[in-house]
């Protein structure tokens, strides 16, 4: 404090003034009031009503809302956290500078038991959280959030503990004659669009969920396996493929397949459709409502089922004979299909660890039975299968043709129609919206080299000012593949020096390339918090969770990249994270007290009057080069903009935690004030001309800086006015 009472006094022999004497009718109340306001697009940047540039540095609410507030019934109202405690989150969330989040929102919530039949209660919920973020200052992404299909995709195991993590009866039932616990599931759509996806299983049934070694009737279960990296089961599982195909390819799949009057394709993707316009009838009012983010992470990977199709087709072509001994046919098939996939771009280090986890873990179908049983009708199979799967009703064949078909242009020719098809609807009831689209995680559909690619194009039905582009960004942090995999250990000095640009680049490369260069917003990037172990983890206070996300960060800063960091849940514990499949993401620990905040609670720009050119902001954490008698700059963050095209405020968000002696602000040109209950500094660049570049600082109290050509000194409510700019 020595030297920021130096500081006080060299400034009363200066001149001393309160900011905003020359305004005396400006109200910081109202100042925050005229912020808020509706967000268009204007080319690759988002815009308010002011004119002003928003910058978007938010985070996904939550991983909680994965999982049910209560299975029986079934209800998501109170997730990602109970209405009554919404001030408490939002407060956090925006003292820490968060000014955006991703709403996540559960389509089983939204109609639980049967098409139409909407959750009013949970539709209301939404809109009341959505109205809440407003009084806080905080813009939100609807997000129709899911992982591996739905929540009734899963497999029942013990994770070793002797805690009791299921919350839904019928599957505690089921699990605890064999000791199991906990399970690795999806989150999404309902019961009933697994059941129309899988109509020859007994999706809910009595063994539904149990590992297939325990069951005699396949039909009675599903194929999920226990991955700790749970994403695996995208690929790899057949009936997770089934469930991917019937929904965005099911016309060409299942072309005989018709419910309730309509192709199955139609019928499932109206049905989200419907769901979606109900959200935007109640949100889409709300000026804070960025707009909606159709499907999270959609599966589009079909490695496994692919290769069932082409053994179906051998048999079926007399090839093979019934009794025939297929493995090495499916291990050709297996590198072909693979070597397809590397053509239109797909990692080939991913594609390799796809296939050592095939054959580490005998995925491949053995038998003419294994295909009878995804549903091929193969001469020479056991007929007793086909009577089973016809038991709950007609059986519905692939065209095995289409199946193969599926691993090409998948973006393009089946996930922009869906886009264009669900995001003309909200358009209708929310004409002024944006649509945010994800491509299929890991198929970029680019070529070979950068030739022959047929990437995704802007969806029909979306018109260009419309669409964001919203990819997922994450660096090496998931547990190794396996069941009931402990943490990744790593070292501080592992992770420091990486640098993440060139995930995030190729990610974000769509939007040039293909999209037309709509607005792009990173909308998950993260790290887990567990590592070394949850008590390594906690007593070195999260350090190595701290510096993965400083390099995100130190990355998305210098390209200037809108971001989600994934994630905030009210709810976590160190045992079981957020309570689904162990994940433990939360930037909160389980008493709400925020992990790693010195990388994510950054002094950071929220709207700027002109072009963002540049900024930085120097984290603790962040690395610096010696430079004899020069202070280290730590805490230190400049901003450049190009000209200047409202009169409204920029606004910079400065961390209570960050800067709890105060701070001084250096400006190229104009005035400032500081919101100290927000902790959002104002600035009013006074230079008209449209060439201008325009510059800030914002530094600390420094012990051994003699830098007196400070603007503004902020401390609390203290505020003295320095030199002129």
């Amino acid at each position: 404090m020595r030297c920021i009472l130096c500081r006080l006094a060299l400034a009363a022999v200066m001149l001393l003034a309160l900011v905003g004497c020359e305004e005396d009718d400006f109200d910081l109340d109202d100042q925050s009031d005229a912020s808020m306001t509706h967000i268009t697009l204007d080319q690759t940047y988002f815009k308010d009503a002011h004119g002003r540039y928003l910058f978007m540095h938010g985070v996904n609410v939550s991983g909680s809302t994965k999982v049910p507030t209560t299975a029986d019934p079934i209800s998501y109202v109170g997730k990602p956290f109970p209405l009554d405690q919404a001030d408490r989150h939002f407060k956090l969330l925006r003292d820490m500078g968060f000014n955006s989040i991703r709403l996540l929102v559960n389509w089983e919530g939204l109609e639980p038991y049967a098409r139409g039949e909407y959750d009013e209660e949970y539709l209301d919920y939404l809109e009341a959280i959505v109205a809440k973020a407003e009084d806080y200052g905080i813009y939100v992404l609807m997000d129709m959030h899911q992982d591996m299909f739905s929540r009734h995709m899963y497999t029942l195991y013990n994770d070793g503990s002797d805690e009791q993590w299921l919350i839904d009866p019928r599957e505690i039932a089921k699990a605890e004659p064999y000791g199991f616990n906990n399970r690795v599931g999806g989150d999404g759509a309902p019961e009933w669009v697994v059941q129309r996806c899988l109509p020859d299983r007994d999706v809910g049934g009595p063994q539904w969920g149990l590992p297939r070694p325990l069951v005699t009737d396949r039909n009675a279960t599903n194929d999920v396996l226990p991955w700790t990296s749970w994403f695996l089961n995208m690929a790899l599982s057949v009936d997770m493929n089934r469930c991917w195909a019937t929904f965005f390819a099911g016309s060409d799949v299942y072309p005989q397949y018709y419910y309730e009057g309509e192709q199955i394709q139609d019928y499932l993707q109206n049905a989200l459709a419907d769901a979606w316009v109900e959200v935007a009838k109640r949100v889409g009012k709300y000026d804070n409502v960025l707009g909606y983010d159709i499907m999270n992470e959609p599966g589009g990977l079909f490695i496994v089922y692919t290769i069932y199709a082409l053994l179906f087709d051998a048999f079926n072509a007399k090839a093979l004979p019934a009794d025939a001994d297929i493995n090495d046919l499916a291990l050709h098939y297996l590198d072909r299909e693979l070597d397809r996939l590397a053509d239109r771009g797909a990692s080939r280090d991913n594609l390799d660890l796809m296939r050592w986890t095939i054959l580490n873990w005998d995925l491949l179908p053995k038998s003419a039975d294994d295909l009878a049983w995804a549903g091929f009708d193969v001469p020479g199979a056991d007929p007793k299968i086909a009577e089973k799967l016809a038991a709950k009703g007609p059986l519905f064949r692939p065209d095995s043709g289409a199946v193969i078909g599926l691993n090409s242009n998948f973006n393009r020719n089946y996930l922009a129609p869906f886009y264009g098809r669900v995001g003309e609807r909200i358009l209708e009831v929310d004409p002024d919206t944006s649509i945010w689209i994800e491509e299929v995680v890991g198929l970029p559909d680019r070529g070979l080299a950068g030739q022959w690619a047929e990437p995704m194009l802007r969806p029909e039905g979306i018109p260009a000012g419309r669409l964001v582009n919203a990819p997922h960004a994450y660096a090496d942090i998931y547990p190794f593949i396996g069941f009931d995999q402990p943490p990744r250990e790593f070292t501080v000095e592992e992770k420091r020096f990486r640098d993440y640009a060139p995930i995030i680049e190729g990610k974000i490369e769509t939007s040039k390339f293909s999209l037309g260069n709509p607005p792009t917003v990173v909308g998950e990037f993260g790290s887990y918090f567990n590592f070394n172990g949850i008590e390594e983890s906690v007593d070195s206070d999260y350090i190595v969770s701290s510096v993965i996300l400083e390099n995100y960060y130190e990355a998305l800063d210098d390209m200037l990249q809108h971001r989600m960091l994934w994630c905030y849940s009210g709810e976590n514990s160190y045992e079981d994270g957020e309570g689904w499949n162990k994940e433990d993401f939360s930037i909160a620990d389980p008493d709400l007290k925020p992990r790693s905040w010195v990388a994510y609670s950054r002094t950071m720009p929220r709207f700027t009057s002109g072009r963002l050119t540049s900024f930085h902001f120097n984290s603790p954490i962040k690395y610096y080069e010696p430079r004899p008698d020069v202070t280290t700059p730590v805490l230190e963050f400049e901003m450049e903009m190009l000209g200047k095209e409202t009169d409204a405020p920029t606004e910079i968000f400065v961390p209570p935690l960050h800067y709890t002696d105060g701070f001084y602000v250096y400006l190229s040109d104009g005035r400032a004030d500081f919101d100290d209950t927000r902790h959002i500094l104002y600035w009013w660049p006074s230079d008209d001309n449209p060439d201008a570049t325009h510059h800030i600082r914002i530094r600390p109290p420094y012990e051994d800086d003699g830098d007196a050509a400070w603007n503004y000194f902020f401390h609390d409510d203290q505020v003295l006015e320095g030199v002129r700019p």
